[in-house]
């Protein structure tokens, strides 16, 4: 999946998504977590692009929660 954040929008949005398993949605997840630290380290060396509104932290917060919300 090219781009979680938009595919899905929320994490939690993801998280509710009958459509797959929850190996599936936790595959996807580090997917996620992933592209939010390469944008964080982007916007750290002043690489920003369109998609850097500021929010990353908190989706990545998000994503993390939804990481630990599906191992238990």
């Amino acid at each position: 999946m090219k781009n979680p954040g938009a595919t899905f929008g929320t994490p939690e949005a993801l998280e509710a998504a009958s459509d797959f398993t929850a190996e599936q949605k936790r595959a996807i997840l580090l997917q996620w977590k992933d592209q939010l630290r390469r944008l964080q380290t982007a916007s750290n060396e002043s690489m920003t692009g369109p998609e850097s509104n500021g929010t990353g932290a908190e989706c990545m917060r998000r994503v993390v929660d939804a990481l630990i919300r599906l191992e238990s």
